[in-house]
């Protein structure tokens, strides 16, 4: 998938915000990173009371990480990406007020809605995924794109999930499980696509040789496809069953076979780049946490955080910083800001696996993990947010662009 520029030269700040739709949806991911994870270590600690009206501190935080801060995160990057797979302009304007506004009136319900009647509970959970859905939809149908028509099924996925959470359709973490289970399905999906391509491409230029090339799709893309939904059931509702321990042990060496095949450590000198095959990195291993867990050896909290943390909020910032990049003429290149906010996230992620590896320490590290996480997304919002509310480069602007890049 190659980045192209396909917006209009709006005028005015609020036209540029609204020309393509990884603009709005990037900069909640950023909001609902801070904020919500903010919220939860002052709930947890009880330095701070919840609203009476929210969700159990523990499915809120896990509701809103799942389908606030990775939701909006799909809708950035399926609205950018699908301009590229179509060849149409961007979609824009007031379609995406609606989509942001569906959004945040999710959130709201999941911080407020035990107070309102429950029909506008059910159009909080299930609105945006619905909005987002025709969105994208109508963009492959208008285009006849069929290749990508999967991705409207897992969107129907999540609205369904959401739908089953809010009427209490079943155990509300077997939902929450159901719903990361579907997260790293998108991760497999979208991970194993644009990873191994942007790698390929980095090392055509850089002229280092057809064989040490990212391997071609094969038996084992195949075989990761396919184990990792399929050993994420059977966690979700058979967590300690010993056929469960095998198929996520099966499912994260198959991962991490997948991985090694794409030649990430030649791209170490391209943090960038280096950063997709590190957050891919930990759907294997938190596959393998995962396996550990329920075989009894640790709390199931350290493969969940490294899929979490590590897996998910690794790509997402690693996508959007390059979709932000891309999408506004600007030279793919890290800087330093970056690069340090890639690095705290991925020790985040370590700190809070040995928070659960470590019981005796547990409060301390989790306050630690927070921390860094926080600081992570702060960071990134101080270099990207400009650039998500601001104006795309022309051609002419990105010698300029190139020294600003390395503060």
């Amino acid at each position: 998938m190659s980045v192209i520029n396909l917006e209009q030269r709006p005028s005015g700040r609020i036209g540029w915000i609204l020309s393509n739709g990884f603009r709005p949806m990037f900069v909640l991911v950023v909001l609902q990173a801070l904020l919500a994870l903010l919220g939860w270590l002052l709930f947890w600690r009880g330095w701070a009371s919840p609203p009476s009206a929210m969700l159990p501190s523990l499915l809120w935080h896990g509701y809103e990480m799942l389908f606030g801060f990775v939701g909006a995160a799909i809708g950035g990057f399926l609205l950018a990406a699908v301009a590229n797979w179509t060849g149409r302009k961007p979609v824009s304007g007031g379609a995406l007020v609606w989509l942001a506004l569906a959004w945040c009136l999710a959130r709201l319900g999941a911080l407020l809605g035990g107070d309102w009647p429950e029909e506008v509970n059910v159009l909080a959970a299930v609105g945006y995924w619905l909005v987002l859905a025709f969105l994208f939809g109508r963009e492959l149908v208008l285009a006849g794109n069929r290749r990508n028509f999967k991705l409207l099924g897992v969107l129907a996925l999540f609205a369904l999930l959401a739908l089953a959470f809010q009427l209490q359709w079943g155990e509300p973490l077997v939902i929450l499980h159901l719903a990361l289970v579907l997260v790293l399905v998108l991760l497999t999906l979208i991970g194993g696509r644009i990873t191994p391509a942007f790698t390929r491409n980095w090392l055509r230029r850089k002229a280092q040789g057809r064989g040490k090339e990212p391997a071609s799709f094969g038996v084992v893309d195949r075989a990761a496809a396919g184990l990792t939904p399929v050993s994420g059931v059977f966690w979700a509702f058979w967590p300690q069953h010993w056929l469960t321990v095998a198929l996520l042990a099966l499912a994260g060496g198959v991962q991490l076979l997948r991985l090694v095949r794409w030649r990430g450590l030649q791209t170490l000198t391209e943090p960038l780049l280096m950063a997709l095959h590190l957050g891919y990195a930990w759907l294997g291993i938190g596959l393998l946490l995962l396996a550990g867990s329920s075989a009894g050896l640790w709390s199931a909290s350290a493969g969940l955080h490294g899929l979490t943390v590590g897996g998910m909020g690794g790509m997402i910032m690693a996508v959007a910083a390059r979709a932000a990049l891309g999408h506004t003429g600007r030279e793919l290149q890290a800087g330093g800001l970056l690069t340090l906010a890639l690095l705290l996230l991925h020790l985040a992620a370590l700190v809070r696996v040995l928070a659960a590896l470590w019981p005796a320490a547990m409060v301390t590290l989790v306050m630690v993990a927070g921390l860094l996480w926080l600081v992570a997304f702060s960071c990134f919002a101080w270099r990207y947010l400009p650039i998500l509310l601001g104006p795309s480069l022309r051609f002419s602007d990105r010698l300029k662009e190139q020294g600003a890049v390395k503060r």
